[in-house]
């Protein structure tokens, strides 16, 4: 049976919309037969990046949607996924207590690339091992 290679979800760029694209994440590199440790490393680093679009995207008056992309290649790195929405990439001062994400996702990630020419997209590549 034929596994799908490509995963592309669009939902708007709420709080609860994060959850529901990581579990289709989770699904789509499970069917794929992605080993469990480097789904959490994945999804773990997705994450972050899905909560900085929803948090800091888009202004407080506007809803804009955020759009995860996967793919599995048969070439190293296996694994890239695109974290992408329509707000403005904003470089913040360091807060206490906050301001981790970037350095989770780097820890997960093989590269991690930002395109802020339309938007921002992040690209976060992953080596994988399966099941």
């Amino acid at each position: 049976m034929s596994r799908p290679k490509e995963l592309r979800v669009r939902r708007k760029a709420w709080p609860k919309s994060a959850s529901l694209l990581r579990h289709a994440l989770d699904a789509f590199l499970a069917s794929n037969k992605i080993d469990a440790d480097t789904r959490i490393d994945i999804i773990t680093a997705v994450g972050e990046a899905l909560a900085n679009s929803i948090e800091h995207a888009y202004s407080p008056n506007r809803v804009g949607d955020v759009e995860l992309r996967a793919r599995i290649s048969d070439v190293e790195p296996r694994i890239a996924v695109d974290n992408i929405d329509g707000g403005r990439f904003i470089t913040r001062a360091r807060r206490p207590l906050r301001g981790f994400g970037f350095r989770i996702i780097k820890m997960a990630a093989r590269t991690m690339h930002i395109d802020t020419s339309g938007g921002t997209a992040i690209r976060l590549e992953f080596d994988s091992a399966q099941a």
